[in-house]
């Protein structure tokens, strides 16, 4: 399942290394709408919970080897 271009966006400042709220801000989003694109990333990557959750760069790294 492809990224949407909002998600594209989120993934994108993620790479800059933003948190959500540096997210939200950037992007002119609340928080939890942050979160909730964040969540989608994950989901749509695959990127399942873990107890050493890494999910954030491994999602940087998908996006930096790929067109996204």
């Amino acid at each position: 399942m492809a990224l949407t271009p909002r998600e594209r966006e989120v993934l994108g400042a993620m790479a800059e290394g933003r948190t959500n709220v540096g997210i939200a801000a950037a992007l002119s989003i609340s928080e939890g709408a942050a979160e909730k694109h964040i969540s989608s990333i994950f989901a749509k990557l695959t990127l399942p919970d873990s107890e050493n959750d890494h999910r954030r760069v491994l999602a940087v790294l998908a996006y930096l080897d790929s067109d996204l």
